[in-house]
């Protein structure tokens, strides 16, 4: 974890200036915040944000007992209205109301740290699948050209490319602000983050100040949360119509991109397409893409002029994945000789086609983190390329998540591979035979699916039932090094049981 951040303190009259507020500001000094009764410290601000399962209202005297002299509550959120008369009596403490306080705070929270946004340019992405290849790309492509950048996501955050794990793909805002607060103080010009549909439709990027939004792709996922398809596009929306931008990167090749690039102000806009020729006018388009021993070679037409991107990546989605690389380096003003250097040596990201190849006599894996049918798919169609004898899959679905994808991702694994293992993914608080069934119910021929509950035992009778030129798909977990069963976090990483049956070294 990063180390606590020490501020110097503000006036919590300054910190809430200029919100509406249903309580007098008193004139005292703050010296942290926190939306987390845990990490709460003397003298700091608690901000008891309303949640999904819990408010944080419930919190508030842990939060006072624990060093926090003020509690900024919901004045729009009734259960907290009707809590706090009781708790004004339970605990001597400074009670403050904020209209709408999970749209305020970010801003709150920004302010907090001084605003670090502002003083750097931050390239926000969104979108179903890519996220984090794209994140990964923009931020090698700057690092390679000299440039200090951070990222935010799936990975993990840091600068360039040591990260420090996470669990969520868009943090809280007050780890989200105070990382970007250390990052200012380590002088980095750019921040790459991720940014997911369940932070935007929560407001916990309220406060970032993006420069550039990108949009990789909508497909199905996490209507769980959502409900339908269009709450979920209307979530991703928010990037491109909630912030001041100077820059917008959408895919034409996408419907929905297509309908975002309708919506938004064209001259900040850069559109790309694999397929420009049947779809709408793009900046960067493909020409060309062409097969190499490690990867491949992908020519794009833009604004500048024709950029040649020398990658180590496998399948067309990376295609779509560096297209969205060099139209983001355009986004954000660097000539075209900047570009052609950025984009030369573009490698993939553990746990994304990621390929892993043994001793002679052994077949070769990918390790993926495809956990949607749309993903799926494009995992498997690249992969088939590379395939001289059976595709095999190992793949499950994760627990407590959207249940309705589960048929169509078991239809998908029967349709493009050979061979199929359903195994457990994270299966959370849910039956791995009750999610395994439900799998199968997209299958035709269900049967024909071996089903291996142990993850890694199922990793392990793939790879040695398959022939040599056979090719061992494993999808879902990518560069996850902990496997969810009930509450618990098990150590468990697919890449590290591949290594070590095939005996790669380490890198």
């Amino acid at each position: 974890m990063m180390a606590k951040i020490k501020m110097p303190g503000m006036l919590l009259s300054d910190l809430l200036s200029g919100f509406t507020l249903h309580d007098p500001v008193p004139t005292i000094q703050i010296y942290d915040i926190a939306s987390n009764s845990a990490n709460v410290t003397a003298n700091s601000a608690f901000v008891a944000l309303p949640g999904i399962k819990t408010n944080g209202i419930d919190y508030a005297i842990d939060a006072v007992k624990a060093g926090a002299v003020a509690v900024i509550y919901d004045a729009t959120d009734e259960y907290s209205l009707q809590r706090i008369p009781l708790l004004r009596k339970q605990v001597d403490t400074h009670w403050i109301g904020v209209d709408q306080l999970d749209r305020a705070n970010g801003h709150i929270v920004s302010r907090f740290f001084g605003e670090p946004g502002r003083a750097m340019t931050i390239v926000g992405i969104t979108g179903t699948d890519g996220k984090s290849s794209v994140t990964h790309l923009v931020t090698q492509a700057l690092t390679r050209i000299g440039k200090s950048c951070a990222s935010i996501g799936t990975l993990g955050y840091g600068i360039g490319n040591k990260l420090t794990p996470d669990n969520l793909t868009t943090p809280d805002s007050v780890s989200l602000q105070s990382r970007l607060h250390k990052f200012r103080q380590q002088r980095c010009e750019y921040v790459v983050m991720e940014v997911s549909s369940h932070a935007l439709e929560q407001y916990r990027v309220n406060g970032c100040d993006f420069d550039i939004a990108v949009l990789t792709n909508l497909g199905r996922d996490h209507l769980d949360y959502h409900g339908d398809q269009q709450s979920y596009a209307a979530a991703k929306a928010r990037l491109f119509h909630d912030f001041k931008l100077s820059g917008r990167v959408v895919n034409v090749d996408d419907s929905f991109g297509c309908q975002l690039s309708e919506d938004v102000e064209p001259k900040s806009l850069i559109r790309y397409s694999v397929d420009s020729d049947d779809g709408p006018t793009a900046e960067v388009k493909l020409l060309a893409s062409e097969a190499t021993a490690n990867g491949q070679n992908i020519h794009a037409s833009t604004p500048l002029g024709e950029i040649t991107a020398v990658t180590a990546l496998l399948g067309d989605f990376n295609v779509e994945n560096t297209l969205a690389c060099i139209a983001t380096l355009l986004a954000l003003g660097l000539d075209y000789n900047q570009i052609e250097l950025a984009v030369k040596d573009l490698k993939p990201i553990p746990g994304r086609m990621e390929k892993f190849a043994g001793e002679r006599g052994s077949a070769a894996a990918v390790v993926d983190f495809a956990h949607t049918e749309q993903a799926l798919r494009a995992c498997l169609g690249a992969s088939r390329q590379h395939t001289e004898g059976l595709l095999w899959c190992v793949f499950g679905c994760g627990g407590d998540r959207d249940q309705g994808k589960r048929s169509g991702m078991g239809r998908a694994v029967e349709e493009l591979a050979d061979r199929v293992i359903v195994t457990d993914d994270n299966p959370r608080n849910e039956s791995p035979e009750k999610i395994v069934s439900e799998i199968l119910t997209g299958m035709k021929h269900p049967d024909q699916a071996c089903v291996v509950h142990n993850r890694q035992a199922a990793i392990e009778y793939a790879l040695s039932q398959a022939a040599a030129e056979d090719l061992v798909v494993i999808t879902g977990k990518g560069h996850e090094q902990e496997q969810i069963v009930g509450n618990e976090r098990r150590p468990f990483s697919d890449r590290h049981v591949v290594r070590r049956i095939l005996q790669v070294k380490h890198d």
